[in-house]
């Protein structure tokens, strides 16, 4: 199926941003559905956020520490500036 040029398009589809993160067309479904989905993915998020809290705090803390050692200053702070 080749993509219209998006001045073809209706206006509610021209301005709604579009994501290429998914490789497939996700089917229209009616506002109380399309909540309902969204509420259902929010809670498998926070559950896979729960589970795997503490690694992600263990990584991010590594990556800071890594990020303030690379950016420590090579100078002397008791060597007077001039």
């Amino acid at each position: 199926m080749k993509p219209q040029p998006f001045y073809s398009l209706p206006p509610t589809t021209m301005f709604k941003r579009q994501f290429a993160i998914l490789p497939f067309d996700l089917p229209r479904l009616s506002d109380k559905t399309a909540a309902q989905l969204l509420e259902v993915l929010h809670q498998i998020l926070e559950g896979i956020e729960y589970h795997y809290a503490d690694q992600v705090h263990r990584h991010r803390k590594r990556q800071q520490e890594i990020a303030y050692t690379r950016h420590v200053p090579t100078c002397d702070p008791t060597d007077p500036p001039f």
